[in-house]
């Protein structure tokens, strides 16, 4: 009966018409919304009013009001330097760890060169077959010879190296901690709440005091990107302990099973597909958190990109991107063992007389005992390393080189004169940056900085007050509360960035990831309908995100700087590119998460697809596509640091000088600053999605 009256209420919205006795409740109704929409005009109205009044009254931030972060910053780490090899605390802890670190990479790294290129193509086709399949083999080869066709491949080892050492460190802390959540209420709620706020900081955030701590070079990238990596091992290893049917413990209880016992031969076990994509989460952000760390002095295909980015030669920076994004598609075809085991399966229902031999070798292997098959892998990567030396060819070939440095810069030359300036009728980039600097980015940090600081943290004080709380409690007046909790923390966060003495570069930064966002928004929206409501879109749109999402953050910014010139413009492109997937992707998974039942009444009832749209799959999808917003938001802000690599400034540009010349207070106060900004907008995005709580749920 419930939904049958829901069917009719959405009928009657639908043809603009309903029974005669109910005109009055629609007109008063209707009289309700116009009037909330009056009190809502009025007061932006009274706002903006109150925005230009206030421009000339003390718009500087007051003196007082500095924490003097940038002073006891640099004090700090100069008490660091002095105090390295006297002080317990380093003596204790952070030289032992910054110690055992690096032997760690740098047997690493040794083991890997001592290989030759030969034996690591071997070693990474046998761990590609033994995880995934024949298929898959070619495939990650393939994508790491093309690392030494470029002619980067000893920048690969050493980016491979820290990529081993971080990955696995990752999961031998994220996977206890996981168990240990997924058995543990109290502790999942203590780590989910420490994992967010770790993933709602741009990991720029995280260099400043590892460096502090353990200096840098490969222990300060190690330390970050397992901060950085963690948080997908953790959540997914407890989704999957939880996930495992009560029945089954409860079987194995029954069998007289010890709380270890049932763990290690019931739990992990069937939680092992959900482990296995949280290793392939834990690879793919490894792997753009490494790139980043390169600014510690790793050395690798990072500091090779960031070279040519910095001098805005973007032929040498096209290899090592280029490399990048082969070595990603290595590691993750590599970890992707469910999927490519059945494509392997498909692939050998098929056997041809090459794929015959294969097969029969492969059987031969495989009777042997465990030991056996990895004494036999081993002697055979060896055997291969020590031929490759007898014959002289340790070094990967320099005529199997590519150059493409010139044809790259070649490309550069010709969008520089074709496209840059624009073509008739179609227009080039040039006319689009330049409208993007004139009519968007610098009018938005214009209006954010003309009235007072107090001013501007007032109304988004109010902003954060003015979004109800998801319980959606009224008044006895029908009036729903106010959630003054978020409008004290934006106000006080926004206060505090204020206090940092980094007003403005904080209004330039926010300027820049609120046209991102907009520009995200309006591209993912129409895209995300478009892959939610049509499965051969979907089809064409998943690999295309898959490939998107594997892609270092880092490599985004190569394409770019051929279409752009480096400036705000080439930071928010990048930032676009960056944030889209997983906008589509949220808003396209909650179009097809929409129950049939109230599409089927609304389409019986006479509905058009337009109006099924927007009268039902869209409200009942808000909550995931508000969520979509969110991260989208998040992934925008973590290129704030990225993008000032590519002249777009402000408060990344701060963090990454303060990295590069040792400048940590400077580096702390701009981190700061982009983790006060990162909560609020983080706060207001959710608070806004739970608002659509009531809709989705009934």
């Amino acid at each position: 009966m419930k939904a049958a009256t829901a069917s009719g209420q959405s009928s009657s919205e639908l043809n603009g018409s309903g029974p005669g006795d109910g005109q009055p409740a629609v007109s008063k109704l209707l009289m309700a919304k116009q009037g909330r929409l009056a009190r809502r005009i009025i007061l932006i109205a009274a706002l903006l009013v109150g925005l230009f009044v206030t421009r000339h009254l003390g718009h500087d931030v007051p003196s007082w009001l500095d924490i003097k972060v940038r002073g006891w910053g640099d004090r700090i780490y100069s008490w660091t330097v002095i105090h390295r090899e006297t002080s317990p605390l380093f003596r204790l802890l952070f030289n032992p760890i910054s110690t055992a670190l690096k032997n760690l990479n740098n047997a690493t790294l040794w083991l890997l060169r001592a290989l030759r290129w030969t034996g690591v193509l071997a070693t990474v086709a046998l761990i590609a077959r033994r995880v995934a399949g024949w298929r898959p083999v070619f495939v990650a080869t393939g994508s790491l010879l093309m690392c030494g066709i470029l002619g980067v491949w000893d920048q690969t080892l050493i980016t491979l190296s820290l990529m081993m050492v971080s990955v696995a460190l990752a999961m031998v802390i994220g996977v206890p901690l996981g168990v240990w959540a997924g058995l543990n209420d109290r502790v999942d709620r203590v780590l989910k709440t420490i994992l967010d706020t770790a993933q709602v900081l741009p990991a720029y955030v995280y260099l400043l005091p590892v460096v502090v701590a353990v200096g840098i070079g490969a222990p300060a990238a190690i330390v970050t990107t397992v901060i950085f990596a963690v948080p997908p091992a953790v959540k997914l290893t407890s989704l999957g302990i939880r996930a495992v049917p009560v029945v089954t413990t409860e079987v194995g209880l029954s069998f007289g099973c010890t709380t270890a016992q049932l763990l290690r031969k019931v739990q992990l076990p069937m939680a092992k597909r959900p482990i296995l994509l949280g290793l392939n989460q834990v690879i793919m952000m490894a792997f753009g958190i490494v790139v980043i760390a390169a600014q510690v002095g790793t050395g690798g295909l990072g500091d090779d990109v960031q070279e040519g980015l910095r001098k805005v030669d973007v032929g040498r920076a096209f290899a090592p991107g280029l490399a990048l994004v082969f070595a990603a598609v290595t590691l993750d075809r590599m970890s992707t063992s469910e999927r490519a085991t059945r494509l392997g399966s498909r692939w050998s229902k098929k056997p041809t007389a090459g794929s015959a031999a294969l097969k029969n070798l492969s059987v031969r292997i495989a009777t042997l005992p465990g030991w056996g098959r990895g004494l036999a892998s081993v002697v055979g990567i060896v055997a291969v390393a020590l031929l490759t030396k007898g014959l002289h060819l340790s070094a990967f070939p320099a005529r199997l080189h590519i150059d493409v440095v010139k044809p790259a810069n070649s490309a550069v030359k010709w969008i520089n004169s074709n496209l840059r300036e624009g073509v008739p009728v179609v227009g080039g980039t040039g006319p689009f940056s330049d409208f993007l600097v004139l009519k968007l980015l610098t009018p938005l940090r214009d209006l954010l900085l003309g009235p007072a600081w107090w001013a501007i943290a007032a109304v988004i004080g109010l902003i954060g007050w003015g979004i109800t709380p998801s319980s959606g409690a009224s008044s006895r007046h029908g009036s729903r509360r106010r959630n003054w909790k978020l409008g004290v923390l934006c106000f006080a966060l926004m206060t505090a960035i204020a206090s940092l003495r980094v007003w403005d570069l904080a209004m330039d930064t926010l300027s820049q990831v609120l046209v991102a966002l907009a520009i995200s928004i309006a591209l993912a929206v129409p895209i995300g309908i478009l892959v939610g409501r049509s499965d051969r879109i979907e089809r064409i749109a998943r690999p295309l995100l898959d490939a998107a999402q594997v892609l270092p953050p880092f490599v985004y910014l190569v394409p770019v700087i051929f279409l752009f010139n480096v400036g705000r413009v080439t930071g928010v492109i990048a930032s676009v590119i960056y944030a889209l997937p997983p906008g589509i992707r949220l808003i396209s998974m909650g179009l097809r998460a929409v129950p049939w039942a109230p599409r089927e009444a609304a389409i019986s009832f006479g509905a058009t697809p337009k109006q099924e749209l927007l009268r039902v799959q869209l409200p009942l999808a808000a909550r995931s596509i508000l969520l979509g917003i969110n991260q989208t938001m998040l992934m925008v802000l973590s290129m704030v640091v990225i993008a000032a690599l590519v002249g777009a400034g402000a408060l990344g540009l701060e963090v990454v000088v303060g990295v590069r010349k040792q400048e940590i207070g400077r580096g702390l106060a701009g981190g700061l600053a982009i983790v006060g900004l990162a909560i609020v907008l983080d706060r207001i995005t959710q608070a806004w999605g739970n608002r659509s709580s009531g809709p989705s749920s009934q």
